[in-house]
C-alpha cells in the first residue's frame, strides 16, 4: 500500500440501531431498540447521507471527549411511518471511538414539514 492511502478493505468502527416506532398521535415514539458496535470495511462505512424528502430519521453518533469530541456525520432515511428501522452510523475519518469512550448517539424523526415528532438518545462505552 502506498503511504497515506487507505484500504478500502480496511474494517472501520460503526453504531448497528435496530429501532421499532410506534406512531400515536403524530408522534412517533421509539418502542423497541438495539445500539451496538460493530465494523464494516472502509468502502461500505456509512458517509454523510440525505433523506430524499421528508418525513424522515436523521441520526449521529457523538464520540464525547470533552474540548476533543467528535461529532458524526448524519446519517438519514425515509420515515415510513410505524415500523421496524435497521441502519448504521459512521464516524469521520480518523476520528474513531477507542475503548471507554463515551458514545452518544441522537435519533430524530422529522414530519412531512420537517418538525421533529421523535427523538431518542443513548450513550454507549465503546469496548
Amino acid at each position: 500500500m502506498i503511504s497515506g492511502c487507505i484500504n478500502p478493505a480496511e474494517q472501520v468502527p460503526i453504531v448497528k440501531v435496530n429501532i421499532t416506532f410506534i406512531e400515536k398521535e403524530g408522534i412517533a415514539e421509539a418502542e423497541n431498540y438495539t445500539i451496538t458496535q460493530g465494523t464494516v470495511r472502509y468502502i461500505a462505512r456509512p458517509r454523510s447521507t440525505m433523506a430524499e424528502s421528508f418525513p424522515a430519521i436523521a441520526a449521529r453518533a457523538t464520540i464525547m471527549k470533552g474540548k476533543n469530541s467528535s461529532i458524526g456525520p448524519w446519517e438519514a432515511l425515509p420515515y415510513k411511518g410505524s415500523g421496524a428501522y435497521s441502519f448504521n452510523l459512521g464516524f469521520h475519518d480518523d476520528h474513531y471511538p477507542a475503548p471507554n469512550n463515551l458514545v452518544h448517539i441522537s435519533i430524530m424523526v422529522v414530519d412531512e414539514k420537517g418538525e421533529r415528532i421523535g427523538y431518542v438518545t443513548e450513550n454507549i462505552i465503546w469496548q
